[in-house]
């Protein structure tokens, strides 16, 4: 496996390189190389899963939450930028071979789970705020109190001291699945490095994306990260994880339990928490089916790869995309750049991320 990928983005490094063939005819304040640094972009999820009894009117059911982050780093983890979100999900069962997610649920939409994000003040965090503040703007307060920290100071703020002291009067939340999330963020296989002009670091924007969709027995949560120069893509990321289920006819009449399927690898019984794909790597098992033989997290580095020094408009233009009848738009040319996959989902939640690195839209009062 290629871990921390490190990646040249090739707008920014042109410029070195003409300017170190430059001719000896040339002023010297042309001739010298302008100075560069090394960045990563990283992303990290922590997802929990628990069991909820019937109560309130509502069915026997499965929560999942899955924490998100996305975060720029300079390479001796200062943050430049960080990006969170948090997607719940409750699925129950419907028969004896059908899940659903609950319709009452604030976070369930026609099309999308909402996130905590999407949904602003309908959320309701206010109202049992000890501050009164809703979840975004405490959420807005972190990703703004992050900027300058060192990361791994920063994650253990988040899991090992009170809210109160290190964040004072701005976020009263519990913070701990931030800092768990973002210590999946600075594992190999969750960071890609990158260079770029120093004097261009101000100009990259951060931006995060969330989506689910939900199938028989599963629902499945799909991330992505992406920074951008302008509309260029210097670095991005994605990544998908699964929620099995169980379902068990109970009772008379029948009632549909649904529980989380054990047996499936991604399910971490012991600390209650799914494993993404790219976490699994080769146990997600899907080089066998896949066409050209390549197992998931090594297509979705490909294509991440793809997407350096595009813009989402060229890389996903209608020339490039084609239906496939098993797994929907895929690349047309996807055999010979190494990605198989359905890609839907991935330009769905890249095209939010883009939205998002344009700065979070905040509510008028």
């Amino acid at each position: 496996m290629n871990k921390g990928l490190k990646l040249i983005f090739p707008a920014a490094l042109a410029l070195v390189g003409l300017a170190a063939c430059g001719s000896s005819s040339l002023p010297a304040s042309t001739s010298e190389t302008p100075a560069t640094m090394t960045l990563k972009a990283a992303h990290g999820y922590h997802a929990t899963y628990a069991v909820k009894a019937a109560a309130r009117g509502n069915p026997q059911l499965v929560q999942t939450d899955v924490t998100y982050v996305g975060v720029l780093l300079e390479d001796d983890g200062t943050i430049v930028d960080l990006k969170v979100d948090v997607m719940q999900t409750k699925a129950y069962g419907v028969d004896a071979t059908n899940t659903a997610l609950l319709a009452t649920s604030v976070f369930t939409d026609t099309e999308d789970t909402k996130t905590k994000w999407d949904l602003l003040g309908a959320y309701g965090m206010k109202v049992a705020s000890p501050i009164s503040a809703e979840w975004y703007e405490q959420a807005y307060a972190l990703e703004q109190y992050a900027a300058g920290k060192n990361v791994t100071t920063l994650i253990a703020d988040l899991k090992g001291v009170g809210e109160e002291e290190v964040f004072q009067a701005d976020i009263t939340m519990h913070v701990d699945a931030f800092g768990e999330a973002l210590e999946v963020a600075l594992l190999e296989n969750n960071f890609r490095e990158f260079d770029v002009l120093e004097s261009e670091v101000a100009d990259l924007k951060l931006g995060i994306g969330m989506s689910s969709s939900q199938d028989a027995k599963r629902t499945n949560v799909n991330f992505g990260t992406l920074v951008l120069d302008g509309e260029t893509v210097v670095a991005a990321e994605m990544d998908v994880l699964q929620v099995p289920y169980t379902i068990t006819a109970v009772g008379d009449p029948v009632v549909y339990e649904v529980g989380v399927d054990a047996t499936r690898a991604q399910v971490d019984t012991e600390n209650g928490i799914i494993k993404s794909k790219v976490t699994l790597e080769d146990a997600y098992n899907m080089a066998a089916a896949s066409p050209i033989g390549v197992e998931y997290y090594l297509q979705a580095q490909t294509l991440e790869e793809y997407l350096v020094g595009k813009t989402l408009d060229v890389a996903f233009a209608a020339s490039a995309i084609e239906d496939d009848p098993s797994h929907g738009t895929v690349l047309a040319d996807g055999a010979t750049i190494g990605v198989t996959v359905g890609i839907a989902d991935y330009i769905a939640i890249w095209e939010e991320a883009a939205l998002i690195s344009e700065g979070r839209v905040l509510p008028t009062v």
